[in-house]
């Protein structure tokens, strides 16, 4: 496990290159008096390793912007991607003249995966209210409009973002929006993806692909789980469909559990070809632990099945 002495981690992403793998995390600082506080005060740190195992610590990747600045506040939840010879790391910003309650996302480049220049003219993805809910309407307070993934799909980038409906039962009002750009700077926002269910919320999305399938990962609280729905458990669960806009079939858990031992799961292939899952973790009581799992064998059943341990 890779649980620092001196910061929470949680929600992260994996990037595989020459040979190593570049862990970015969201982290906060331990002496926290309450863990929950770190949403305020996020920035995303660096760690790389060999194994997926051990990490070495290579501080702070990306911090908040200046005073007045669109991401003054806190960074969250990011993917990166890799376009005309730069790597993309797109991210969530809040700020605090809104005391964090619109959620925007823009991105930094980088040569080297160590050191990041956020582009100027942020934030490059606002939410499109006329599909997606506002802050004023939602009964979380804010404009849910987080987590980017994007990945290079064909000749065009695409992101999947974490938002919520403007129309709809509000228990089910949860979605993973798109986006999708020729050039990584102009994005244009179309309908969420059509995944069968209801959730309040559906965090940290991440797409595979595997064997002619598209894979659907989110992650969810029980809470936010909507009546009639099972497994009512906090996790990550999955759906799949055979292209990113099929519709999905019926969200299956993948790592989910009443007390939501393990959040936010990623699926990584290893440079051996196998593909594994990494997590943040919680105790059996559901505490927050601030760590990131060791690796979880995975397996792909000839029915399309995930299966993991």
């Amino acid at each position: 496990m890779y649980v620092p002495e001196d910061r929470y981690v949680w929600d992260f992403w994996v990037v595989p290159h020459e040979g190593r793998y570049h862990l970015f995390h969201l982290q906060a600082p331990r002496e926290l008096p309450d863990p929950e506080l770190r949403h305020g005060m996020a920035t995303v740190g660096h760690a790389v390793s060999e194994d997926l195992i051990r990490w070495k610590n290579l501080g702070t990747a990306v911090g908040p912007g200046q005073p007045g600045e669109w991401d003054d506040r806190a960074i969250w939840t990011g993917s990166v991607v890799k376009g005309d010879g730069l790597f993309y790391m797109f991210y969530t910003g809040t700020c605090r003249a809104e005391e964090g309650r619109i959620q925007r996302i823009g991105f930094a480049t980088s040569r080297d995966l160590v050191h990041w220049d956020k582009y100027p003219g942020n934030p490059v993805l606002e939410a499109d209210l006329t599909v997606y809910e506002k802050a004023e309407d939602s009964p979380f307070g804010e404009l849910a409009w987080r987590d980017p993934y994007v990945i290079r799909w064909g000749d065009r980038y695409l992101a999947l973002i974490t938002a919520r409906r403007n129309w709809g039962e509000p228990q089910r009002r949860g979605c993973i929006a798109t986006a999708v750009s020729e050039d990584l700077l102009q994005w244009r926002v179309g309908a969420p993806l059509e995944v069968p269910g209801g959730f309040a919320q559906m965090e940290v999305p991440q797409l595979i692909f595997h064997r002619g399938r598209a894979y659907l990962l989110f992650s969810v609280e029980a809470g936010w789980v909507a009546e009639g729905v099972s497994p009512k458990a906090t996790g990550t669960f999955y759906a799949i469909a055979p292209q990113p806009f099929d519709r999905y079939s019926p969200p299956t858990a993948l790592l989910a559990d009443p007390s939501g031992s393990f959040y936010a799961a990623k699926l990584v292939r290893t440079y051996r070809g196998d593909w594994v899952a990494l997590a943040w973790l919680r105790t059996p009581a559901g505490d927050f632990v601030g760590g990131l799992s060791d690796p979880l064998p995975v397996r792909f059943t000839p029915s399309g099945v995930i299966e993991v341990g």
